[in-house]
């Protein structure tokens, strides 16, 4: 065997060095940067971990509930099944159309081209019933998916549904104070953390506690009282019955505050099948559509004339026997009156009275005294949608304005606005801004927002406020509005009679009216303001024989659930309106 020689050695000593020594420096920058990650970069790569088998998903709270005063639900949410499907999972997309087709009730080519999408995740159907279920979970099909999800429900159906509105399939608020206080419903969004395998896979392991307790929505409570607000669609569905009537609403108001007690309209919808109804059977037509009052204004132009002084409850009003003149036009009554008071005139609704009273104040302070009751501007309740209603300036009224005005003639008004003008009648002289939400409370009770009753401007006095009160009174006594009369509870209110525009000859109908009847209760200290409006009766047509029943119908039944109890003092009754006037001395002609 041949040995190596000397010089070789020193080589080979030399090499292993080197290999020694880079060993050595390889193992010291494996040390450093073990030191650097673990020890410099330790929570770096902790997070980095934590993102590897750890995600984070946004989750939408569940919707707020709305309940009324006493703590009724009138919307909350319900757990429901949506099917969904994964496209590329599934095998003959055809065969499982035809499949589903009957149970799901929907056309073959419409789930056909669900199936076939080039999307890794679509919807099928929202909202499916139980038995519905029942049947897909029997099919047992490779690709398609059942999962729940939050679907808000009515529990009280038609009851109150124009006020509370509806949300859609989402749970965003559409309509109502659903969309109104879509941003309290709603809610903030929760951050949900899952676990998850190498794959990505989500393991079956409850959220982290970093996401618990999940928030929700904030709760509204509502101003409407259940009770009363049933109270209202029952009657107003039984007037509308028995006049044959197109529509109808009632409005209740407290006249102290501007809380609105309940807020009735027909025809109604159940937003829990609102493909069943059409848009205009969910339209809010309370503060969206407005139209003429009719003698219901005359009790603005009455406040104003006793404010301004320009006439008193005794004032003297010569009647022309029923009948005047203004610009080209002959104005009827319907009694051939040939003198009144003030108080008679209004009580029996008297056009010709109407139109003195307004002449002997001007269009200027009639003009001011409308937009100070409210008119021509939105109440600024709390709903979406208001109209301002129609009240032109009076550089713009005509020869015949001015009158017609006076008989609620040429100006549109909502019922909102009008329930709120009676009220300032009611409460001394405050217009009060209406709303319909108490409270906005958070998931654990804590009171977010308090409505506080909110006066907007003080347009007649307490002394006119008190004057005008027992003019209408004496309205609903001996006037027009005599089928209003409450059993044990004094009253005042107006009737109203308005003829609507015939579209095809664009002048008044002689057969198509809105009869309507505004008034408050108990006159001493009045809880409830109401406004009853019957758009189109066949059976009948005047305010007083139409709705002033449904008033009274009304009131009866509330004021007693309200702690108002029957038997107050006397109702008035005038000589003046129980006999002929002697001797008149003329003071308006």
């Amino acid at each position: 065997m041949k040995t190596p020689s000397l010089d070789i050695l020193p080589v080979c000593r030399i090499r292993s060095g080197i290999v020694c020594l880079g060993l050595l420096c390889g193992f010291a920058l494996i040390g450093c940067r073990l030191f650097y990650l673990q020890v410099l970069q330790a929570d770096v790569g902790a997070h980095q971990a934590q993102q590897q088998h750890e995600k984070t998903v946004v989750v939408q709270p569940d919707r707020g509930v709305i309940v009324d005063s006493q703590g009724h639900p009138l919307a909350l949410n319900v757990e429901v099944a949506s099917l969904y499907v994964r496209p590329p999972s599934l095998n003959d997309p055809q065969r499982v159309a035809r499949s589903l087709a009957p149970i799901l009730q929907m056309p073959v080519k419409e789930l056909s081209d669900l199936f076939t999408r080039n999307q890794p995740y679509v919807w099928v159907k929202r909202n499916i019933p139980e038995p519905v279920v029942k049947k897909l979970e029997a099919l047992n099909i490779s690709g398609l998916g059942l999962t729940k999800e939050p679907h808000r429900f009515y529990p009280k159906g038609e009851l109150v549904s124009h006020l509370v509105g509806f949300a859609g399939i989402d749970s965003q608020g559409l309509e109502g104070l659903e969309l109104q206080y879509e941003s309290y419903l709603r809610g903030e969004k929760n951050l949900v953390k899952y676990q998850r395998d190498a794959l990505g896979r989500k393991l079956a392991s409850p959220p982290s506690h970093d996401s618990l307790p999940l928030s929700t929505g904030y709760h509204l409570t509502l101003t409407i009282d259940e009770v009363v607000q049933f109270i209202a669609e029952v009657e107003l569905a039984q007037a509308l019955k028995q006049s044959g009537a197109k529509s109808g609403s009632i409005v209740i108001m407290d006249p102290a505050t501007g809380a609105i007690l309940a807020w009735a309209l027909h025809p109604t919808f159940d937003p829990n099948h609102l493909g069943q109804f059409s848009t205009q059977d969910w339209r809010n037509r309370v503060v969206t559509d407005p139209y003429e009052p009719g003698s219901t204004l005359k009790i603005v132009v009455a406040a104003a004339a006793l404010e301004e002084r320009v006439m008193s409850p005794d004032t003297l009003i010569y009647g022309g026997d029923g009948k005047m003149s203004v610009a080209g036009t002959i104005v009827h009554d319907p009694a051939n009156t040939s003198w009144m008071t003030f108080s008679e005139a209004l009580a029996q609704s008297s056009n010709v009275g109407a139109i003195k009273i307004a002449m002997e104040l001007g269009q200027d302070r009639v003009f001011r005294y409308l937009k100070a009751f409210g008119f021509g501007e939105k109440t600024e309740i709390d709903l979406p949608g208001e109209s301002s209603g129609i009240l032109r300036e009076p550089n713009k009224w005509s020869g015949r304005s001015l009158s017609s005005i006076a008989m609620g003639q040429e100006i549109a008004v909502t019922p909102i606005q009008l329930v709120t003008a009676m009220s300032v009648v009611a409460n001394g002289g405050w217009l009060m801004t209406p709303y319909v939400v108490s409270s906005i409370l958070d998931s654990h009770g804590q009171a977010v927002l308090t409505r506080d009753p909110q006066p907007k401007r003080r347009p007649i006095s307490l002394e006119t406020s008190g004057t005008l009160t027992r003019i209408l009174e004496m309205a609903v006594e001996v006037g027009t509005g005599k089928r209003a009369r409450l059993a044990g509870y004094r009253a005042a209110g107006k009737t109203g009679t308005a003829q609507k525009i015939d579209p095809k000859t664009g002048s008044y109908s002689s057969s198509q009216v809105i009869a309507s009847f505004v008034g408050f209760a108990p006159v001493e200290r009045p809880r409830l303001a109401m406004l009853v409006v019957i758009d189109e009766p066949t059976i009948g047509n005047w305010g007083g024989e139409i709705a002033a029943p449904v008033f009274r119908k009304v009131a009866e039944r509330v004021l007693p659930h309200l702690g108002v109890l029957p038997g107050g003092s006397a109702v008035i009754r005038t000589a003046a309106a129980n006999s002929p006037i002697s001797s008149p001395q003329p003071i308006v002609q």
